[in-house]
């Protein structure tokens, strides 16, 4: 199964990405977020980080304009959008740059889920609903909800070593996406990265 560890910040992280290999890491956009970095900080990072791993840039409601510079610069190789962004902004996106999109559904229901397939983007991604919140509760939801769909999908939210055996077996997604399960006080912890990764290769 791939996987996806998200909101890398520091050099130390990018070292257990390189050591561990996850399929995907992900730099957040977002500064609200604890794990938010600059765009010269991404590209700092990105620049040490082992070739054969696709970093992702996670943005909400953000400027074409900042995502067209970062995926210019070889700072991003996908872009992942967590806010409002609807399908005119998909395609306004995909006239700007040439990778690929991913877009996050925070699931309420199937319906939601259905709906979301048809907008122009490669991958869907599945959190967790909060209200007020755009993603990054490390909340689980209901992997029961999800319907057949033909689009490749990320699976996230509240995901963990203790668990994403037990998702595996509801839904069949294409990649994991982890972030606070490997963390421990904030901070990307070696042992919980290399577990989820090493747990989400055997699956």
């Amino acid at each position: 199964m791939n996987i996806k560890i998200c909101g890398l910040s520091r050099e130390e992280d990018i070292t257990m990405a390189n050591l561990y290999k996850p399929d995907f890491i992900g730099f957040v956009f977002y500064p609200p977020s604890a794990r938010y970095v600059t765009a010269e900080k991404a590209a700092q990072l990105k620049s040490k980080l082992d070739l054969g791993i696709d970093a992702v840039g996670v943005f909400v409601n953000a400027e074409i304009p900042m995502i067209e510079s970062l995926c210019a610069q070889g700072v991003i190789d996908m872009v992942q959008l967590h806010g409002d962004e609807d399908e005119d902004y998909m395609l306004r996106l995909k006239e700007a740059v040439k990778k690929p999109i991913i877009k996050a559904v925070r699931v309420k229901n199937a319906e939601e889920i259905l709906a979301a397939e048809k907008l122009p983007c490669e991958y869907l991604l599945l959190d967790t609903y909060r209200e007020y919140n755009y993603g990054g509760s490390g909340e689980t939801f209901d992997h029961r909800v999800i319907p057949p769909i033909k689009k490749p999908y990320f699976l996230a939210g509240g995901l963990n070593a203790n668990n994403i055996g037990k998702a595996a077996r509801t839904c069949k997604p294409f990649a994991f996406d982890v972030s606070s399960g490997c963390e421990t006080n904030g901070y990307k912890d070696d042992k919980k990265f290399m577990g989820v990764v090493a747990l989400a290769k055997l699956l």
